[in-house]
């Protein structure tokens, strides 16, 4: 009995050995292959800005890929790969519609290419060239709009003279992919000064420029010296002493625990305050909660309203002594749920609205003294929620 357990003890310990022993390669690579043959019955579909070229791969063993080498600027070459199990290579990157020449090859496992087979492609307007672009003036600067409909990777460039020294200079830019973009420049003199804007993809491409000579609309920045809390019946209450409203007006910008929280309150909430003095506002801007969990997430406020008033209501109701400056959202950059590195800059570097003339706001330019935001919606998407705010700054002109 004992020889026996042995016995099936050193056969298993044989089994073993043998199952961990390792195996010979199965993708051995023969140097000696010949390169493979050449694709076949080549058709291109030419696309915006590139091309899709269908063909039909040898049955050679040897084959590991399709390249394709082509150049998109004088100099500037770019290549796509393509696996031998399927039958396409998309093409991008050009940004003229005229006729290109693109080398395809067969690559074996050893790395041995075919001869070239030439194929032409004609692409179509690259969507750089698609985009349109606006140019205008606005309070203490410019702004500059953009259609996208391509949602492509896009740098607008905005440039101006305004040192008065007869050339312009890159003053900013500004990357977005959203199929609607804008984005202003602010803190210029209310004098002319000569604009220009171009777009450019992340190829190099490069779209038509546009210029104007503008005057940006003077404004001046509402010190925040005077401002202090107007509290009104029905107006949302903070979370505490440490969140308090008056934390909005500090100008901390970087710590996530000096700003407004108002925690599980029933939307629309309101909040009011004092400027200390009669002004006409041209703009603002809010600055999301400087905490992971509240930029572009939970108390983030995604639809607001802005009221102003010289002699408000007592009693706390948003009536006619009231007037409606403006309804905003706050929408992020990237389309996408992830939270990405270029929504976490427009944030930290405060979100930009502009007064204007609309149907919720008809006549927004008049003198003020109270203020006050009425929250809608919050990025929480619910109605009940936390509301975080780390900063608020308004500009415009002091009238008294």
């Amino acid at each position: 009995m004992k020889n026996r357990i042995i016995y099936i003890i050193i056969s298993l310990m044989l089994v073993l050995y043998a199952g961990c022993k390792e195996e010979d390669r199965i993708d051995h690579i023969d140097d000696s292959a010949p390169a493979p043959a050449q694709v076949t019955d080549v058709t291109v579909r030419n696309t915006a800005g590139g091309a899709v070229l269908k063909y039909l791969v040898s049955d050679d063993k040897n084959l590991l890929y399709v390249q394709a080498v082509y150049e998109i600027q004088p100099g500037i070459q770019r290549e796509a790969k393509s696996s031998f199990y399927k039958d396409s290579l998309v093409l991008e990157g050009f940004g003229d519609t005229r006729t290109y020449d693109v080398q395809l090859y067969s690559v074996g496992k050893n790395e041995k290419k075919s001869e070239p087979l030439t194929v032409q492609v004609n692409p179509t307007t690259a969507p750089v060239r698609l985009a349109t672009k606006s140019l205008k003036e606005t309070f203490g600067g410019v702004s500059v709009n953009i259609e996208n409909p391509g949602k492509t990777n896009l740098a607008i460039v905005l440039m101006a003279d305004t040192a008065n020294v007869g050339y312009l200079s890159i003053l900013h830019t500004f990357y977005t992919s959203m199929p609607k973009a804008s984005f202003s420049f602010r803190g210029l003199d209310s004098v002319s000064y000569d604009f220009a804007v171009y777009l450019r993809d992340r190829w190099n491409n490069l779209s038509d420029t546009i210029t104007n000579t503008l005057k940006p609309i003077y404004e001046e920045e509402i010190t925040k010296g005077t401002w202090k809390e107007y509290a009104l019946p029905g107006d949302t209450p903070p979370l505490n002493e440490n969140y308090r409203l008056q934390n909005i007006w500090n100008n901390n910008l970087s710590n996530g625990n000096s700003c407004l929280v108002i925690q599980n309150q029933p939307l629309p909430a309101v909040i009011t305050w004092d400027f200390g003095k009669t002004v006409t506002l041209s703009r603002l801007k809010l600055w999301p909660r400087e905490h992971v969990d509240d930029r572009w997430r939970r108390g983030q406020p995604r639809i607001f309203e802005i009221y102003g008033s010289t002699t408000p209501n007592p009693n706390g109701d948003l009536d006619e002594s009231w007037i409606p400056l403006g309804r905003f959202e706050c929408i992020k950059p990237t389309p996408d749920e992830a939270i990405t590195q270029e929504d976490i800059d427009f944030a930290r570097a405060g979100i930009d609205f502009d007064f204007a003339y609309t149907d919720f706001a008809p006549d927004p330019f008049v003198p003020i003294r109270y203020i006050r935001i009425k929250t809608i919606s919050t990025f929480n998407n619910t109605s009940i929620s936390n509301i975080s705010i780390q900063e608020v700054s308004f500009w415009g002109t002091v009238t008294k």
